[in-house]
């Protein structure tokens, strides 16, 4: 399958997403980065624990050839959307002091921690909100790892999937009772 660009009305959200795309293939100078909020769909390798399951066999033997801490026997999420959008796979968040300040310059980051949820969930580990907090704070920080500039030429993936409701559910919540919102 090949995708191309094709610019459609500039008030839809497909012409914006198909300038913007244009716009990085015209102007390769002005890299884009990727940064990544969310759970184990995107995590490329956050949980470091040697207990995870994902630093163990099978994960990893179809990418990159051994247990790389993603939660997949090869690539995830994060790894298509970076290669669709021509862009280096953002370093894991847990892994940026080893990396060095350059790579993380020239590459986005990855604040994803698999287990975790837009709340706490029964894995003690970065959910949402923190998540967002660690790169704010990055942003923040005199290193200039996360310019102004980078924000406004970047793009974030945000995933979340089912560990909220399997939390609820795991501390005797039940179906009935998850609410729903209302038209």
């Amino acid at each position: 399958m090949r995708l191309t660009w094709r610019k459609t009305g500039q008030g839809s959200a497909g012409g914006f997403y198909g300038n913007l795309r244009h716009r990085h293939r015209s102007h390769p100078s002005r890299g884009t980065k990727l940064f990544v909020f969310g759970d184990s769909y995107v995590d490329t390798g956050n949980i470091l624990f040697p207990f995870s399951s994902a630093e163990q066999f099978p994960y990893g033997i179809t990418f990159p050839g051994k247990p790389s801490g993603r939660f997949s026997d090869g690539r995830v999420l994060t790894d298509f959307a970076a290669k669709h959008l021509g862009v280096k796979s953002p370093i894991p968040f847990s892994i940026r002091s080893e990396v060095g300040e350059e790579r993380l310059k020239e590459s986005g980051i990855n604040f994803a921690f698999g287990g975790t949820g837009v709340f706490n969930t029964l894995v003690p580990l970065p959910n949402m909100t923190t998540q967002i907090d660690l790169f704010e704070q990055l942003r923040d920080d005199e290193s200039g790892l996360i310019s102004n500039r980078d924000v406004h030429l970047s793009l974030a993936l945000v995933s979340v999937s089912g560990n909220d409701y399997s939390f609820y559910l795991a501390t005797n919540g039940s179906a009935q009772v998850i609410p729903s919102s209302s038209p």
